[in-house]
């Protein structure tokens, strides 16, 4: 029983810190935002501060060549990758 109290406070913590992340991630992708449209296409540096654009090749699209349809490419993967998820489902009494 008492790993059971532990483990919702656990859980409960983590949820409490995932939807803090949560937020702050919206909030840091509209100051981003803001920060990218006032420094315009090519960046700006400021008072030491520095926000330029970094660019880099785009992911290949593998479903998209037709060469490559009856290929098994899962012989060329790594291994599985296991994530974890916490969700709160909250139950009513009725």
């Amino acid at each position: 029983m008492e790993n059971n109290k532990i483990w919702l406070e656990t859980a409960s913590d983590l949820l409490e810190i995932q939807n803090k992340i949560k937020y702050l991630k919206a909030k840091q992708q509209m100051q981003a935002d803001k920060l990218k449209q006032l420094s315009g296409e090519e960046g700006m540096s400021l008072e030491g501060y520095k926000y330029v654009p970094i660019k880099r090749k785009g992911v290949v699209q593998y479903n998209d060549i037709p060469e490559l349809m009856a290929v098994d490419l899962d012989q060329y993967r790594s291994d599985e990758i296991v994530s974890w998820k916490l969700s709160f489902t909250k139950q009513f009494n009725i």
